[in-house]
């Protein structure tokens, strides 16, 4: 008897992954991913159309199908995660507004939403989870607005990146209660929309009914429309399964999911969370805005929660610099970085090169005519997991305890990375390394909904200690990454408005 087949999909804000996972055991039949072409503007904006996103959409399934043969047969079901915020809005017409996609990563509300923050971040932060940040959906809608309103004339439903893609597949508009808070959208108290959300992004004839139908990750949403089947090569009525949001299925799919359980995110973003669980009779909930805390996300309709702390940037500053420097070679980066002496011959970097808060921007501090291509590569590495070890510590510090770290994205592919973070902070980390545990996630969503045991699908993590010797020198780098952080992020700020 042939084994159940499952597949996940995971659309992140640098590349589509794509895994076909075998029930019984978890094991990989068939992998693909392609990167996004996002087009990425001098004004902020981050977009790719439609048609593009379509087309990848149909190309990634139909490698799948192509590398599954005649075992395509044997699956069962198909759930996907995607990257947060962005703005995915699908019109009264079947489209998607103005014919695009926008990634989490687009930037060109920032102000709106500094100025949003200065009037409403507490009020905001208390109700919702978080204060206004640029690419969360009603920001970038509010800045389209400004300069095409008819762009978001018609009626729309407001979803998010895996949505979209169900929605390509079954025909289904519903989304999950990960997705919908991380972007600010619910009540945390209640888990319902929040008028407030949509109120004062004063984007024209949005209200709380604009977000698509909540559902649970883990809950069917219906079955692969006949044409999509055909198309694509897929088992007629196969049936798609709710998702989550990247971050929290990559987490499903390596296991860390239990109170206490932290990871660091190594992808685009800096993303960082601690789950804290259903909450308990009696039990005080952390009160926001507090320090520490971007985010208050919750899991699901029985309000378990997980906290982030984030940052704009993470691998998409070594992703820059593979292209500008190392002629598109990751390895020949790492290989250089890992390299180079530990605190790269005295040069640091700024790691914004997305943005970040205060107007930061991305930037070599300290840079000589000795300084060469490898003390640059390990200098962007060590100041993205230096923000990721300043992030996870502000979580801690917030109230939040850490039993578990665990590094994942596709950063953690590489268990150099994961070590060095484990040697800043001078604790064990727990990888998955080059598993594509987003898609994983997906999947064990999947099985869920048929009811499937989970545990098997579990990504195989393996420790890494820090590394003894390098500790002194890496405290010592921590504090002095702060200070850096903290004396020239204004200054870097103040630059971009001399534009």
């Amino acid at each position: 008897m042939s084994s159940a087949l499952l597949i996940g999909l995971d659309l992140g804000s640098t590349s589509f992954k794509a895994a076909v996972f075998r029930a019984e055991d978890g094991a990989v039949l068939a992998q693909t991913g392609r990167l996004v072409p996002w087009q990425r503007r001098a004004t902020g904006a981050c977009e790719v159309p439609q048609a593009v996103l379509d087309q990848l959409l149909q190309a990634v399934l139909q490698t799948l199908v192509a590398q599954l043969g005649a075992q395509v047969s044997d699956v069962q079901a198909i759930a996907c995660a995607g990257h947060g915020g962005g703005l995915y809005m699908v019109t009264g017409h079947g489209a998607l507004a103005a014919g695009m996609a926008v990634s989490s990563t687009d930037q060109r509300a920032a102000a709106l939403a500094q100025s949003l923050n200065l009037r409403a971040a507490a009020n905001l932060a208390a109700k919702v989870g978080c204060s206004a940040w640029a690419g969360q959906p009603t920001m970038i809608a509010a800045g389209i607005a400004q300069s095409t309103p008819a762009a978001l004339a018609a009626t729309p439903t407001l979803f998010f990146a895996k949505d979209y893609l169900a929605w390509c597949l079954c025909g289904e508009m519903a989304t999950d209660y990960s997705d919908a808070t991380t972007a600010g959208l619910l009540d945390t108290a209640t888990g319902r929309p929040a008028s407030l959300a949509f109120a004062v992004s004063e984007v024209p004839g949005w209200s709380a009914e604009t977000l698509a139908p909540l559902r649970n990750s883990g809950q069917r949403l219906g079955r692969v429309l006949p044409a999509m089947a055909t198309r694509l090569g897929l088992p007629e009525g196969l049936p798609v399964v709710m998702g989550a949001i990247d971050l929290f299925a990559a987490m499903t799919g390596a296991g860390c999911t239990q109170p206490g359980d932290t990871a660091a995110v190594f992808g685009t973003w800096c993303v960082n969370a601690t789950v804290a669980g259903p909450p308990q009779a009696g039990e005080a909930s952390l009160v926001l805005p507090k320090p520490g805390i971007s985010n208050a996300v919750l899991l699901n309709a029985d309000l378990s929660r997980m906290y982030m702390h984030n940052g704009a940037s993470s691998m998409a500053n070594l992703a820059w610099l593979t292209e500008t420097v190392f002629g598109g070679e990751r390895e020949a980066l790492l290989t250089a970085a890992f390299t180079a002496p530990q605190g790269a011959n005295g040069l640091r970097f700024l790691p914004f090169i997305n943005g970040g808060q205060g107007n930061a921007s991305a930037g070599f501090v300290g840079l000589r005519a000795f300084h060469s291509r490898a003390d640059m590569a390990r200098a962007v590495l060590e100041a993205v997991v230096a923000l990721h070890a300043k992030n996870l510590n502000a979580l801690r510090d917030a109230g939040l305890p850490r039993a578990r770290l665990f590094a994942l994205g596709g950063g953690a592919a590489d268990v150099r990375i994961p070590g060095l973070l484990a040697t800043m902070l001078n604790e064990a980390v727990y990888t998955p390394g080059a598993d594509e545990t987003g898609a994983r996630g997906a999947a064990i969503f999947a099985a869920q909904a048929l009811g499937l045991p989970t545990q098997v699908l579990l990504a195989r993590c393996h420790k890494v200690q820090p590394l003894p010797q390098a500790r002194t020198f890496y405290q010592g780098f921590l504090a002095e990454f702060d200070d850096l952080l903290a004396q020239l992020v204004p200054v870097v700020g103040h630059l971009l408005h001399q534009r």
